[in-house]
């Protein structure tokens, strides 16, 4: 059984790329064989250097991921504001 494990790019190893990507134009297949004890998918490192190659970044673009907007004080007022339903015991015959 193939258990699939997600390996995730340290900062190090973003800088590692982005360097080689902008100093040598290396290719994801290329990398994959220079630094085969790394473990990086085929798919995440052109993710990656698609990423650099059009932001010129390896940085987090800004708005990227969920909205914090759940938890603003207005949201937790106007739930604070719900009215309780209370459930009322059904008799079962």
């Amino acid at each position: 059984m193939f258990i699939y494990h997600k390996i995730v790019f340290t900062e190090e190893d973003k800088v590692a790329i982005k360097f080689l990507r902008d100093t040598k134009r290396y290719g994801a297949k290329r990398l994959l064989a220079e630094f085969p004890a790394k473990q990086w998918s085929l798919g995440g490192l052109n993710k990656l250097l698609k990423k650099i190659d059009e932001t010129g970044s390896i940085e987090r673009s800004t708005g990227a991921g969920r909205p914090r907007s759940v938890r603003h004080n207005d949201n937790i007022e106007r739930v604070e504001q719900l009215p309780i339903i209370k459930k009322t015991s059904r008799v079962h015959t």
